[in-house]
C-alpha cells in the first residue's frame, strides 16, 4: 500500500509540474508588429505620384502595418497605371501582400493579370513582382499561363522582365497555337 501511495504522490507531483511548465510555454505576448495600423472593409486606395494615378486598389478587406511597411489585402481587384496615365497592368487575385518600402508585391489564389499594350494575359496561383527591378517570378512548382493573340502557353519556374520586356520558363512548358483556319496545334 506504502508503494502505491508513493507511486501515487509521485505521479500527481509529475503531473502537476508538467502542467506548470506547458501553461508558461501557452502565453502569448501581444506585439505592436501585429495589429494592423489601418484595417478598412471594401477598402478603395488610390496612389498617385506627380499629380497621376499611379494604382488603383479595391479590395474586400485591406490591412496596413506601420511597423514593417506592409500592406495585406483580400479579394483584390487592381489597375497599375504608366508615367503617361495609360493603363499598363489590371488583374485580380485572392490574397495580395505588399512591402511598400522595398516594393515588393506577392499575389495569391486565382490570379489574372491583364496587359493591354502587349495584349496578353497571365493566369497563376501565385506570383511575386518587384518593382525595383521589374521582375515578376512564380515559383518553381507553380504553373502559369500566358494567353496572346492565338498563342497560349502553361509552364513551370516563370519569370518576366519588365525592362527588357521578355519572360522565360525553367521548366516544363507546354502551349498551343491556333491557326488562322481554326486549327490547333499543341507544342510540347
Amino acid at each position: 500500500m506504502k508503494n502505491s501511495y508513493s507511486l501515487l504522490l509521485f505521479l500527481s507531483i509529475i503531473f502537476i509540474f508538467s502542467v506548470s511548465c506547458s501553461l508558461h510555454y501557452m502565453q502569448s505576448e501581444n506585439s505592436e508588429a501585429s495589429i494592423p495600423e489601418f484595417s478598412f472593409k471594401n477598402a478603395r486606395y488610390t496612389k498617385y505620384e506627380s499629380n497621376k494615378k499611379n494604382i488603383s486598389l479595391s479590395a474586400e478587406q485591406l490591412e496596413q502595418y506601420k511597423t514593417d511597411n506592409a500592406m495585406f489585402a483580400r479579394n483584390v481587384t487592381f489597375e497599375a497605371f504608366d508615367s503617361d496615365g495609360e493603363l499598363e497592368t489590371s488583374g485580380e487575385c485572392q490574397l495580395f501582400a505588399a512591402n511598400t518600402k522595398k516594393e515588393n508585391y506577392t499575389l495569391f489564389g486565382k490570379l489574372q493579370l491583364a496587359l493591354p499594350k502587349q495584349e496578353m494575359q497571365i493566369f497563376a496561383s501565385s506570383l511575386n513582382f518587384n518593382k525595383r527591378n521589374e521582375q515578376l517570378v512564380s515559383a518553381n512548382d507553380s504553373e502559369v499561363t500566358l494567353k496572346k493573340k492565338n498563342v497560349s502557353l502553361s509552364g513551370y519556374g516563370f519569370s518576366a522582365s519588365g525592362v527588357s520586356r521578355t519572360f522565360a520558363f525553367s521548366g516544363a512548358v507546354s502551349g498551343v497555337i491556333t491557326t488562322r483556319d481554326g486549327e490547333s496545334s499543341d507544342e510540347n
